[in-house]
């Protein structure tokens, strides 16, 4: 259980540090360009395995894509690698703070929708 967390947080920089990537003004076209296919193959309906099926549908896209998200990093040049890297790294820093603040501001919004509601009845 242990390697499946690992690799998650190994996935999930990776994922950061391709969505840095591909804000970079040095981030080649091409590797713009596939990981755009590779997420829109998440997102797409149309799978090599469908995911009408209950679990079996998810494990193409649980395999295609953090793949080939490790694989264009390893595309990237090394000053944009080491660039996103750092953007990445600080926003991982300060990840439990901007969780935070979301989740106040959500339970802010559900307590103004309940005393809306509240006062609408009444």
């Amino acid at each position: 259980m242990s390697r499946f967390f690992f690799f998650f947080r190994l996935f999930r920089r990776d994922l950061l540090v391709m969505l840095y990537a591909m804000r970079h003004r040095g981030t080649p076209k091409g590797v713009k360009f596939l990981l755009l296919l590779a997420l829109l193959y998440f997102v797409s309906p149309v799978d090599l395995i469908p995911d009408t099926l209950p679990v079996v549908g998810w494990f193409d896209d649980a395999a295609i894509v953090p793949a080939a998200v490790c694989g264009l990093t390893s595309l990237l040049p090394r000053y944009v690698r080491t660039d996103c890297e750092a953007k990445a790294e600080r926003l991982t820093r300060r990840a439990p703070w901007i969780i935070l603040v979301a989740s106040l501001l959500i339970l802010a919004w559900v307590a103004f929708l309940i005393w809306l509601l509240y006062r609408v009845l009444n």
